[in-house]
C-alpha cells in the first residue's frame, strides 16, 4: 500500500508560542498521495469549474513521525497534525516564510477544511482524508 502513498508532503502546522503569545509554523515531512480533479464539468446546463485538491495520508506509515491529535500537538509540537486551516503542499517546502508567499510561489497547496479518518478495513489501509482549497 506504501507504493501509492509515495509522494512527498510538506505540512505547515500553526500554533501559538506559550512565551510570545505570537503565532508560528512548524513544518514536517511525510509521505502520502496527492490528486487533483481540475477541469469542468457540465451538470445539465451549468458548467462548474472543479479545482479541489486532496491527499490521503496513511494512518501507519512507518515512514512518517508518528501524528500527534490536534490537541496534543497544542500543548507540544512534537510531529504534526492535520487541523482546519493548516496547509499541505505538493513536495518539500524548503524556505518556508509566510503562508501568503507559500500560496503565491508553489501550485499545489491546500488550506485544509476538512479531514476524516478511514479507519474502516485492514489496519494497512487506514488513512486521513484532507480537503481544502
Amino acid at each position: 500500500m506504501e507504493d501509492l502513498f509515495d509522494k512527498d508532503i510538506t505540512v505547515i502546522n500553526k500554533y501559538v508560542d506559550k512565551e510570545t503569545r505570537k503565532p508560528k509554523y512548524k513544518v514536517s515531512y511525510i509521505k502520502g498521495f496527492w490528486s487533483s480533479k481540475d477541469g469542468i464539468s457540465i451538470n445539465g446546463t451549468q458548467l462548474t469549474k472543479n479545482d479541489g485538491l486532496s491527499a490521503r495520508i496513511l494512518i501507519n506509515d512507518s515512514r512518517n513521525e508518528t501524528y500527534q491529535k490536534p490537541e496534543e500537538f497544542e500543548k507540544e509540537q512534537k510531529t504534526w497534525t492535520l487541523q482546519p486551516d493548516d496547509y499541505l503542499v505538493k513536495g518539500i517546502v524548503k524556505n518556508f516564510t509566510t503562508t501568503t508567499k507559500l500560496v503565491e510561489d508553489y501550485k499545489d497547496v491546500i488550506k485544509i477544511s476538512d479531514i476524516t479518518i478511514k479507519d474502516y478495513g485492514s489496519e494497512d489501509m487506514w488513512h486521513f482524508a484532507i480537503t481544502g482549497a
